[in-house]
Formats: structure tokens, C-alpha cells, sequence
């Protein structure tokens, strides 16, 4: 019987195969929720230990580049609304800005194009299932780690594939700009790979038999292969690196608000609190326990590079 977890992915992979991803959504809906479990609601803002920069204070509300076909971090619900674990963070961090959580407007980002958002100030800071390499921190600054996954494959279930060995001189599905094909181009170099924007896109071209295989975290690919019995996941984690939210590099008023208000979150036990409303299978929610940064516990970042073969 398939897991709360994958009914929910499944429900969100639907839409998204039969709509698309939104382009960005402005959602006025959505309530955060504090470390305790209750709503959010108006009132002042949150002292996080660092000031709001001027820029963003004065436009009123954040604007964050998030995923939009990523259940359960970040996608289109039935109502069109965006939803989701990392959703839910970017409302509680507009009420730690504004002391409103819908003081908000989301983004929807693509792993090739989110760094180009926030370069160019389309968005605040990119919220969206984006692992901390090396490389990426070259050009954006990272904030403290809220998250963690790596690199597996989703293969049919009939697929002789059963590690990344298998894939030597085929055809891989990725997403451009992911760090699975980053960790593909540097250390599979005879892989060709098929690379799209959007998860649907790549999930659809796998159904296809386009490539043997779909490389991307982990944590989708698990509840992908738990709402569709024709798949699996194989091979063991490859880059494995924490989520960071990413801010304009150099910009050191705005990382140590960032790092301020996840601080608050983690003290608050927001992260797991929020994972357990958003994730209600409790053994899928005692899988993900060790990836989520908990009071007295927190995540770091691999030193050197986390592209290493």
C-alpha cells in the first residue's frame, strides 16, 4: 500500500504532469507556522539576531525563488496554490521579516535559472531544494544547512541498472543545472545526458525509455518510485551535501539575517515540527529525521569539493 508520503507526491505529481509549472505565483493564502504548531499571524516583526537589510524592508515583503514541481518541498497544490515543506519556511521567515507570513511572493525557479534570479535581483534569495557545492559557492553566498540529501537513480523496475557503474557509454535523465548532472558531466564523462527544467518533463521522458535512467536527490526520487510501482531507486548516495538558501555573493547583511531567522527556526524546532505536518507517515517521517538540522543539533556542509568521484 503506498505510503501518506508518496499519496501526497503523487497528488502533486498529477497536476503537474496535467498543468506545468507555474512561472511564479504571488500566494496570499498560505499561513506559517511557528516552532509550537500554531499559525502565524500578524504582528510584529521577529527579532533574529541581525537586521533586515534597508533594500528588502522597504519593499514591504520577501520575494523567494522556489520549486514548483518538487512535492513535498515545494510545488502547485489542487487549489493552484504553491505548498509545501520549504513553502512553509519562506512564510515563516516573511513573518520574522514583516510580522506577516503572507508578506510574501514566491517564485517559481529551475536548478538552470535560479542563480540568474537572484544575480539580477528577480528574487531576495533562492529557497529550492539546492545543495551546497564548492562551485555554486563561488557565486552565491549559502546560508547555514536546513536540509539534506544526495544523489541516487530512478530506474524501471525491470532495469538491469543497479548502480551508477551501470550507466557507463548510456543515456542519463537529468535536470539541467541539478547537481546530479553537474556530478555526471565531472565524474561520468562518457554518460550523454537528456536534460530538462521540470521534474514532469524528466519523469515523463523516463516513462518514455529516452534514458535509462532519472539522477536527482534522493528524497524526490523515493516518493516518485512510492506513487508509480513501475520504478525504483537504485545506487548508493552520490554528492551528498545539505540544502542551503543562496544569497547575492557578498552580500553579508542579508546572509546573516537569513542565518538569523533559520537559527530562530531550529531553536524553535520549526524544521521537524513543519516536516511531521507537511511528511504524516511516521516511519517515511523517522527516514528523514537525521536530515533535518533540530535544537542541539544542527547540519554542516562537506569541506572541499562535493563533486568528488
Amino acid at each position: 500500500m503506498r505510503s501518506k508520503f508518496g499519496m501526497v507526491v503523487g497528488a502533486a505529481m498529477a497536476l503537474v504532469l496535467a498543468a506545468g509549472c507555474s512561472s511564479s505565483s504571488d500566494d496570499s493564502s498560505k499561513s506559517a507556522k511557528d516552532g509550537g504548531g500554531s499559525s502565524a499571524t500578524s504582528g510584529s516583526p521577529v527579532d533574529v539576531g541581525a537586521p533586515l537589510p534597508a533594500e528588502v524592508k522597504s519593499k514591504g515583503k520577501l520575494t523567494v525563488g522556489v520549486k514548483c514541481d518538487y512535492p513535498p518541498f515545494g510545488y502547485i497544490d489542487e487549489s493552484s496554490k504553491n505548498a509545501g515543506f520549504e513553502i512553509d519556511i519562506a512564510h515563516q521567515m516573511a513573518a520574522y521579516a514583516f510580522g506577516d507570513p503572507d508578506a510574501l511572493t514566491l517564485t517559481c525557479v529551475t536548478g538552470s535559472n535560479r542563480v540568474s534570479f537572484l544575480a539580477s535581483k528577480r528574487i531576495d534569495l533562492i529557497e529550492a531544494t539546492m545543495n551546497y557545492t564548492a562551485e555554486r559557492a563561488k557565486t552565491i553566498d549559502f546560508s547555514t544547512p536546513y536540509f539534506d540529501s544526495g544523489v541516487k537513480l530512478l530506474v524501471p523496475k525491470d532495469s538491469p541498472i543497479s548502480s551508477f557503474e551501470g550507466l557507463a557509454g548510456k543515456t542519463v535523465i537529468s535536470i539541467s543545472g541539478a547537481t546530479a548532472s553537474l556530478w555526471l558531466t565531472q565524474c561520468m564523462k562518457d554518460v550523454k545526458q537528456t536534460l530538462f527544467t521540470e521534474t514532469s518533463q524528466a519523469l515523463t521522458a523516463l516513462n518514455q525509455k529516452r534514458g535509462v535512467a532519472f539522477a536527482q536527490d534522493d528524497t524526490l526520487l523515493l516518493d516518485l518510485a512510492a506513487k508509480n510501482s513501475g520504478l525504483k531507486v537504485v545506487g548508493d548516495a552520490k554528492a551528498d551535501s545539505p540544502w542551503g538558501m543562496g544569497v547575492r555573493k557578498g552580500d553579508a547583511e542579508m546572509l546573516a539575517w537569513v542565518n538569523g531567522a533559520l537559527a530562530h527556526m531550529q531553536q524553535a524546532d520549526f524544521f521537524w515540527t513543519d516536516f511531521r505536518k507537511t511528511v504524516t507517515d511516521p516511519s517515511v517521517q523517522q527516514q528523514f529525521a537525521k536530515y533535518l538540522p533540530r535544537p542541539g543539533k544542527k547540519l554542516t556542509y562537506p569541506t572541499g569539493s562535493t563533486l568528488q568521484c
